[in-house]
């Protein structure tokens, strides 16, 4: 007799690369371009370890050049070129669902086929809210240690009424970008908390372009991709709340991603002595992956587990600017009061 199964319709070694695709379809910060793929970071996938190395050369200084003359003995000092370390985390996360059979059976559908449909979009919400924490740690960092020099905070905690002045604008923005100085031009994509962006939309300043294929029309504004998420961190003071957007570029952020081997990226399980006989069936889905934003090392001082959570990764200690120069890192914040 033929009994069709949980693993009939989710076959494991098709399945997974059809999570990946559609999680990078779906998701925002994919599309934008600010994640980029990058050999070095692929290697800490690879090997061992929680952490992994990432040297790089730093810029020559901007030492006066030296007018040349006619005399053997002027001979020119000699400059060198210094490297640095950044260091990435290694990440691995999992998640999983059951269902029992009896419940499909009185709903007279599959929860389990409503749940695999579903995966990819859980991981694009997983992947934004863990961008979200990682910027926002890179941001307490940089007022901690680094002056702000990466932030625009134009937000108070008055008890008199929000002005427009403490609200996002055009200015604003480009103020926020202006801490990159003549590297601004490289920045390209805002990530925004609802709020913030309704307000702009109030103000009719949101157009929609359609992507490359004309299908999906994402919101600009100033040039900027815009990607709303409410997962954004806020700044809840006595009397009002401070809302932190993200101003990225184009490759600001490492992205690569590897199996879990020797645990399978997907894998279905069930338990038929469960609800009584009747059955639960069980998928687990797991991604191992780094993340790392370019120049901002790991630090790895407040982390208690084998692995970062979303709350640790939003910690200042965590984190420590390796690259010398503010406008070699493709970030800027604006703070506002909506």
């Amino acid at each position: 007799m033929a009994l069709t199964q949980l693993s009939d319709i989710i076959i494991p070694e098709v399945f997974y690369p059809y999570i990946v695709k559609r999680t990078a379809e779906k998701s925002g910060i994919f599309q934008s371009g600010i994640l980029v793929h990058d050999a070095n970071m692929a290697r800490l996938l690879s090997g061992g370890g929680r952490t992994g190395n990432v040297p790089f050369w730093k810029d020559l200084d901007n030492t006066e050049s030296t007018p040349a003359t006619d005399n053997p003995a002027d001979v020119l000092t000699l400059d060198k070129i210094a490297a640095g370390k950044d260091v990435a985390a290694r990440h691995v996360r999992s998640h999983g669902w059951s269902s029992a059979s009896l419940s499909g059976l009185l709903a007279g559908d599959d929860p389990m086929k409503r749940i695999a449909e579903l995966v990819s979009d859980y991981w694009v919400r997983q992947f934004q809210r863990f961008l979200v924490a990682t910027l926002h740690g890179v941001y307490l960092d940089n007022v901690a240690n680094d002056s702000a020099d990466m932030v625009r905070d134009i937000g108070t905690d008055d008890a008199t009424a929000i002005t427009p002045a403490e609200r996002i604008s055009a200015e604003a923005i480009l103020d926020a970008a202006q801490t990159m100085g003549d590297a601004s031009d490289s920045l390209d994509t805002i990530i925004m908390h609802s709020v913030v962006y309704n307000n702009l939309a109030k103000q009719n300043l949101i157009d929609f372009i359609p992507d490359s294929e004309g299908r999906v029309r994402f919101p600009t504004y100033l040039g900027y991709r815009v990607i709303k998420d409410d997962g954004v961190k806020t700044i809840t003071g006595s009397n009002r709340t401070k809302y932190v957007t993200y101003l990225l570029g184009r490759g600001a952020i490492c992205w690569n991603e590897a199996p879990t081997s020797p645990s399978p990226n997907i894998e279905v399980d069930r338990e038929p002595g469960q609800g009584n006989g009747f059955g639960v069936d069980k998928l687990y889905s797991r991604r191992q992956f780094v993340m790392h934003p370019y120049g901002i090392k790991w630090t790895d001082t407040t982390v208690t587990g084998e692995f970062p959570t979303n709350a640790e990764l939003a910690t200042a200690a965590n984190w420590d600017r390796v690259y010398p120069e503010r406008k070699q890192i493709n970030i800027a914040y604006l703070v506002t009061n909506g």
